[in-house]
């Protein structure tokens, strides 16, 4: 199923949608006389049909629903995630401009190298489901440099403890976007969400209705709204994937404003 994240996501809404709607109106022009003939469908069987509708309708709709909010859940949890970890890392940056010279030059160069990584290579391969380790390589070598700096004084220790707190929290912070990146609906929910949509649409098959292009009409709108929240369910269900997929643009912003955070870059 991940191919569908290589298209636009225009045309995955337009597919989705157009699918539902078609399938629907062959299956009624197929079945409409047959199933006249053989269930007996008249005026008087339409309110039973709508009894049943109603109640595999709620049923359905809360399926799909909870479905909806757990996938922006999702989404939104990832976005957080993303928002965090370039904070931390702007903030950890912050922390390192109080080293001195050499030491803070080479920190900051692994902070600006980690935050490229992740815009111009982690980010890419999350879009395919990849979770790449170069960033790992960045963070170890920028711990090594922390761990070989000596503290001469007091307050150059508290800045040391301060800086392994940020560094580690940048840390746990990158970890959560990793374990996120193929975060998404089980199988047997998409296997029961179309399973269900096809029963839901097959109901509105047994109504009694004189007029072809009414029913017709009828069973179109019921499926293209069935269309469109699954479709929305699919466009937000992988949070990384696709076009709606967390971007890194917040990790841009702080690579741009980097500078401003050093006092002696000022």
């Amino acid at each position: 199923m991940y191919w569908i994240y290589d298209i636009p996501t225009w045309l995955l809404g337009l597919v989705t949608i157009s699918a539902f709607v078609l399938v629907s109106f062959l299956g009624l022009i197929v079945s409409r006389r047959w199933a006249g003939r053989t269930f007996r469908l008249s005026d008087e069987t339409n309110e039973a049909v709508n009894g049943f509708f109603a109640g595999v309708g709620v049923m359905y709709s809360l399926l799909l629903g909870l479905i909806a909010v757990a996938a922006w859940q999702n989404y939104d949890s990832a976005n957080a995630t993303t928002s965090k970890e370039a904070e931390l890392t702007a903030a950890l940056y912050r922390d390192v401009c109080a080293f001195p010279e050499t030491e803070r030059h080479k920190l900051q160069e692994r902070l600006e190298q980690y935050l490229r990584y992740v815009i111009d290579v982690a980010f890419p391969a999350h879009r395919r489901g990849e979770v790449p380790n170069g960033g790992t390589r960045i963070l170890s070598d920028f711990q090594g440099i922390l761990t070989a700096y000596q503290p001469a004084t007091a307050n150059q220790q508290i800045m040391l403890a301060e800086a392994f707190a940020a560094f580690n929290k940048v840390v746990e912070a990158r970890r959560t976007r990793m374990d996120a990146v193929n975060t998404g609906i089980p199988s047997v929910f998409w296997i029961v969400i179309l399973a269900g949509a096809i029963l839901s649409i097959m109901l509105t098959y047994m109504f009694h209705l004189p007029s072809l292009k009414t029913h017709l009409l009828l069973t179109g709108i019921f499926s293209l709204f069935l269309g469109l929240v699954i479709f929305l369910i699919a466009a937000l269900d992988n949070p990384f994937r696709g076009e709606m997929g967390v971007s890194p643009e917040v990790y841009a912003s702080v690579l741009k404003g980097l500078k401003d955070l050093d006092p002696a870059g000022l």
